[in-house]
């Protein structure tokens, strides 16, 4: 029986020999300072307070959390629980550590394509008020006062998109002048010169940024005079009209610069807009050397882009 006894735990340690040891777990504070908890809850009351770099042996593991002996402020030893997320393991089977839970990706809503996005191209109503005058090579006297004569126009207009556009236009553009006399403004008496055009503005038009933009435009303009007439107004208030439209040069063309706001609202887009146009062009049919009338004009639109 004692010879059986002796065999048996001979075994015992020889099998023993190669049971592996459980490898200790030395746990590792990354954190400026740790936090130790009476139980394995964040919720629960803090012990005790670790700093950076203090090795701790885990006795145990529940969740995230590791069961460690430290000290608290009366300086006994208790044990509590710190977090996986505050340590880092020197050691230990790596079958205990629980998975760590995955950062939530972070899901970045998209801006609106339409504010990263220049305005694009279509079709266009446009119309406004002109404010036509000539212009005479020749210094009028002083005793005449010129002003510019007002008409309503208006047309279509086709633009490319993008931040730099392509602008083509047709327009019907009223212009011409009033001479007044300058010594008597209460006088009825006056020379009214009139007509109307038809114009094809040819313009380069620049946007600013997306959206909602401020733009400049500026290109050449062509176009045909419908109709030329002059109007004298008596003192009493009568009036003579002549049609002098066959006795002008009825091929206009010129400059044209300005610029105007682009708001951006749902499918259309508004234009509001100012442009100049210099004249060119000689009215006069066949004139003298040196002497010319010229067309200018200021006009305000409003555009409806679809």
């Amino acid at each position: 029986m004692k010879r059986k006894t002796i065999v048996m735990l001979s075994l015992l340690l020889v099998l023993g020999g190669w049971l592996p040891a459980r490898e200790q777990t030395i746990l590792k504070v990354k954190v400026q300072t740790a936090n130790v908890r009476s139980e394995a809850d964040a919720t629960s009351p803090v012990i005790a307070k670790v700093t950076a770099g203090t090795l701790l042996e885990a006795l145990g593991r529940d969740g995230a959390w590791f069961e460690v002996t430290v000290s608290n402020a009366s300086g006994k030893e208790v044990n509590g629980y710190i977090h996986n997320s505050v340590v880092e393991m020197l050691g230990g089977d790596d079958e205990e550590e629980a998975p760590r839970p995955r950062a939530a990706s972070r899901r970045t809503t998209p801006a609106p394509r339409a504010s990263r996005e220049m305005a694009s191209g279509g079709v266009k109503l446009l119309g406004g008020l002109s404010m036509g005058n000539l212009t005479f090579s020749e210094e009028l006297p002083a005793t005449l006062k010129k002003s510019s004569l007002m008409g309503f126009m208006g047309g279509l207009g086709f633009e490319s998109g993008g931040r730099i556009a392509i602008e083509l236009d047709l327009l019907y553009s009223p212009g011409g002048t009033v001479l007044k006399n300058a010594q008597d403004p209460e006088s009825k008496a006056k020379v009214t010169i009139s007509g109307a055009a038809v114009t094809a503005p040819i313009l380069l038009k620049v946007r600013f940024m997306p959206g909602t933009t401020p733009y400049i435009l500026a290109g050449g303009e062509i176009g045909y005079v419908l109709n030329q007439k002059v109007v004298l107004t008596a003192a009493d208030g009568t009036e003579t009209e002549e049609d002098i439209t066959e006795n002008i040069n009825r091929l206009l063309y010129g400059v044209v610069f300005g610029g105007g706001i682009e708001l951006k609202s749902g499918g259309l887009n508004v234009l509001l807009e100012a442009r100049y146009r210099l004249g060119l062009s000689n009215l006069i049919k066949e004139p003298e050397p040196g002497a010319s009338i010229k067309a200018t004009a200021l006009s305000f639109l409003l555009g409806i882009k679809f």
